[in-house]
């Protein structure tokens, strides 16, 4: 099964505050992930760097093995 998104090692800071550290999972086509946690853990962040709204200090992102970090995707 082929890897649709690829999450590599991403870490995003606002100023002192760590919001995302060494992030990393793959999504296979055809899958469903859900992103669980408690307020202020992260998940709000992650979707906006996987979109494109804020780019990470860190790591990379890959959709269908192209690089989007850091570019709005919508």
């Amino acid at each position: 099964m082929s890897i649709l998104l690829q999450v590599q090692g991403v870490t995003k800071r606002f100023g002192g505050l760590q919001a995302l550290t060494q992030v990393t999972f793959d999504l296979p086509a055809g899958q469903i992930l859900g992103l669980i946690g408690p307020n202020g853990a992260g998940k709000t962040t992650l979707f906006n760097v996987i979109n494109g709204v804020y780019s990470p200090e860190e790591g990379r992102i890959l959709f269908r093995e192209q690089d989007i970090t850091g570019k709005k995707t919508v």
